[in-house]
């Protein structure tokens, strides 16, 4: 084609003069956009294909509550101060980081969590075009972010210049939001944009629902921008706003809910986060947490832990029969969180694949779950389960055997013991494994597990931080084992590419760090800052990894990521430990919530924040409690089975 012919990106005209979408962006973003003007491109808005077939989720159901009642303040609590309160960089991905980002900042489209469809977030409306790849999107042009100013088209563009950028030194995002995945980003007038993915993805819409970012506040990036941000938090398109003068440096973090939110009334908003602040305070000692909740000064606690559930706070407890706090269980439909021990396969001995073996043989966990859960959780089998047909049918964890581990252990040379019954290899060198984790609360689970690992000749270590120092150790990968856990996403389909790709464990890409009969090469640079806590680099690995992202249709997908779960079990680096076809929580009665009490896709009680606190009926509780009369006729314990899997 002629120079005249060829397409042009539409950042400028002939003069060079930006388009009016891109007049207020800095010299720099612009650069980058127009360095990058096969991926930024603006178009006419007569560009936008007639056929559409637009979409707004008016057909889908709310799931909030109309009784919801407005106001009080929501009492919660973390056991570590997070580091810092950007949502991306070092540091940024602690527990904290769901009250400001996860559980609040808005999408383009969200995902409904009772059905398969979706509801507007900052899009109004939206289409997939026939390419199957490529989303249009019509934002709600009420749309604000929390000082007031409007949410731009132009702010989507940022998004991608932001999420590339090195200087949120945050390399998996940089990969995933990188362009060979978002192909294009396509303006067309002041609300109309399109996206579009590398590929017709079954789950496309929610790939490219991205959250917008405010390019006002940004302006452009530099090697600032860590300390610049480290307590400055962007605008937010959420109901609630962390603001630097309600930051009690280590010791709480006061949200407050924005009086004029734009999205209030909105259909599938309305009824939700409903409380005027959320008072989230440090509390590091987890059974000093629970004393607290006791006391009413946390509203809502997790109850999971079966010690709690059972023995700290009984059906029979005076708290529960004089109808004070309910003990609730709500059977979910959503992939468990990983629980699991991640074997470092880079650290010796665990470099060797049958001292990985012998330790998936030597962990009891089913002691575990019958002495410290009484039964009530069950194993987890994958690195995928949860994800329905995408889930092996077949595939089963390693159960604890004492011979079976001896015969591993001794195969990779630990076939004497010692003294202290821990066995040694022909150096000498005791087969001891230290295990790090940041979960205080379950000591207990570790104490087991290192009990019974003696009887096949492993010591463990254990090793205990709190949450923040755990996970800044993990992300540096200067550990053995760890037991973590990840909240899984609510997918169609389980990711792989993260934690077991060997572009997550080394800097060297791709088939680079191998040699030619797939043996990794010495020397090579360890990638910090990855969820790869295993460093997995598994060539054959890669490349199955590589087809699965690749892939379109669903049916291979499948096949694919039964593949994947069957070659990460015989690598052995992960040991699945639990997982629980329920939530189980405590919460004052003050704390009330839908019939329902939420969507079948909760993940836990925070999550969609369709409860609300009743400020009457809590001094009518506490008054009752002052002077030991009940407030309800029976205990109040209920179980929730709408979503019950049968």
């Amino acid at each position: 084609a002629s120079e005249e012919s060829a397409p042009t990106s539409g950042l400028e005209d002939d003069e060079g003069n930006r388009h009016p979408l891109l007049a207020h962006c800095s010299e720099e973003v612009f650069e980058f956009y127009k360095d990058n003007s096969d991926c930024f491109i603006i178009s006419s808005p007569n560009k936008i294909p007639t056929d559409l077939i637009w979409k707004d989720g008016s057909d889908e159901e709310e799931f909030a509550s109309p009784k919801a009642k407005r106001g009080g303040v929501w009492n919660a609590y973390m056991r570590d101060f997070p580091r810092t309160l950007r949502t991306i960089g070092p540091d940024a991905n602690g527990a904290f980081r769901s009250y400001l980002l996860d559980y609040n900042v808005l999408s383009l489209v969200e995902t409904h969590p009772n059905s398969d469809g979706y509801y507007p977030g900052l899009a109004r409306s939206w289409a997939v075009g026939k390419d199957g790849r490529t989303v249009y999107f019509r934002l709600d042009r009420s749309a604000r972010y929390s000082d007031g100013e409007p949410v731009r088209v132009s702010d989507y563009f940022f998004f991608f210049y932001f999420m590339r950028s090195k200087h949120v030194q945050a390399p998996w995002y940089n990969d995933y939001y990188g362009k060979d995945k978002f192909q294009k980003i396509q303006l067309y007038d002041e609300e109309t944009l399109s996206i579009t993915f590398y590929k017709a993805k079954p789950d496309l819409l929610e790939r490219v629902s991205v959250r917008g970012k405010p390019e006002h506040f940004y302006f452009e990036l530099d090697g600032e921008f860590l300390s610049k941000y480290q307590w400055n938090p962007e605008p937010t398109t959420g109901a609630y706003v962390a603001l630097p003068e309600n930051v009690d440096k280590g010791k709480s973090v006061t949200l407050v809910r924005q009086q004029d939110w734009w999205a209030d009334q909105k259909r599938f908003f309305r009824n939700r986060y409903n409380p005027d602040k959320i008072k989230v305070t440090v509390i590091r000692d987890y059974n000093k947490s629970f004393e607290l909740f006791l006391k009413g000064d946390i509203d809502m606690f997790g109850l999971a832990k079966t010690e709690f559930w059972y023995n700290k706070l009984p059906n029979d407890h005076p708290l529960v029969t004089n109808g004070y706090l309910s003990k609730v269980t709500f059977f979910n439909q959503t992939p468990p969180p990983s629980y699991a021990l991640r074997i470092n396969a880079q650290k010796a001995p665990l470099d060797d694949l049958n001292v990985r073996l012998g330790i998936h043989h030597s962990m009891n966990f089913q002691l575990v779950m019958d002495k410290i859960f009484r039964g009530d959780f069950v194993r987890m089998n994958t690195v995928a389960d949860g994800y329905g047909r995408r889930s092996h049918p077949t595939l089963r964890a390693r159960d604890f055997s004492v011979d079976k581990a001896v015969r591993f252990f001794a195969k990779a040379g630990f076939q004497e013991r010692g003294p202290d019954g821990i066995l040694v290899n022909a150096k000498g060198e005791r087969l001891s494994v230290e295990v790090v984790t940041g979960y205080k609360h379950f000591e207990d689970v570790l104490v087991v597990l290192k009990e019974q690992a003696k009887k096949t000749g492993l010591e463990l270590k254990l090793k205990i931080l709190e949450s923040t120092a755990a996970w800044k150790l993990l992300g540096e990968k200067n550990h053995q084992v760890a037991f973590s856990a990840f909240n899984s996403f609510v997918e169609l389909y389980p990711r792989f590419w993260e934690p077991f790709h060997s572009d997550n464990a080394y800097e060297e890409e791709g088939d680079a760090k191998f040699n030619e009969n797939g043996g990794l090469k010495e020397g090579l640079t360890t990638k910090v800052s990855t969820n790869n806590f295993t460093q997995t680099a598994v060539r054959e690995i890669d490349h199955l990894i590589n087809r699965y992202r690749n892939e379109e249709s669903l049916e291979a997908i499948t096949e694919l990521s039964h593949q994947l779960s069957q070659m990460i079990h015989d690598h052995g680096v992960w040991i699945p430990a639990w997982k629980k076809p329920w939530l189980r929580i405590g919460h004052w009665n003050w704390v009330q919530f839908p019939e329902d009490w939420g969507p079948k896709e909760t993940r836990d009680y925070e999550e969609f924040q369709v409860f609300w606190i009743d400020e009457a009926r809590k001094r009518e509780i506490l008054q009752a409690k002052e002077k030991g009369k009940a407030v309800s006729d029976q205990p109040t314990v209920r179980i929730y089975e709408k979503y019950k899997s049968r």
